[in-house]
């Protein structure tokens, strides 16, 4: 019975060693994502394929084709576009090829100035929607994510026409 009972002994402690191991391995293996996407306030956004107007602000929207979050969201994205219209531009990142980015825009009759595919930690997006207010020069100026209340639509809107 002793000899069972060490064996026994044994294997849990190997078993719960290699489940630190591999808890370890993943921690270190994280990509390092912001814990606050208000850390990404003043930093510039670069792209290769966007460019934003001097003239005006602009408000990239990082959604994805496979979001409920991005879905449900997209009445407040029509009304914002006809908020901010004239004064900012709206331009849609997605993961996905430019082809799906555009065709859930036209299907979801939202206007934007433009679609673009890209990967969307390269902009410092972890998670779908992300919403960044950029300035004329490219720096954000506010960042909201996730599937909005009405006071941060609000919030939203009104820095937006601030600027």
């Amino acid at each position: 019975m002793k000899l069972l009972d060490k064996i026994a002994n044994l294997a849990v402690i190997v078993g719960v060693a290699v489940f630190l191991g591999l808890v370890a391995q993943n921690e270190f293996r994280r990509p390092n994502t912001p814990n606050d996407p208000k850390a990404l306030l003043g930093k510039t956004i670069n792209l290769p394929e966007l460019q934003f107007p001097q003239q005006r602000e602009s408000i990239v929207l990082a959604l994805s084709t496979t979001c409920h979050f991005c879905q449900d969201s997209l009445p407040f994205y029509k009304t914002l576009a006809t908020q901010v219209q004239g004064k900012t531009d709206l331009i849609a990142v997605f993961p996905q090829a430019g082809s799906e980015g555009r065709a859930y825009v036209e299907r979801a009759s939202l206007p934007v100035a433009k679609v673009i595919s890209a990967d969307l930690s390269s902009i410092g997006v972890y998670g779908t929607p992300t919403l960044f207010l950029i300035d004329r020069n490219g720096k954000i100026r506010g960042v909201w994510n996730g599937f909005l209340s009405q006071k941060a639509q609000d919030a939203l809107v009104a820095q937006a026409l601030k600027g």
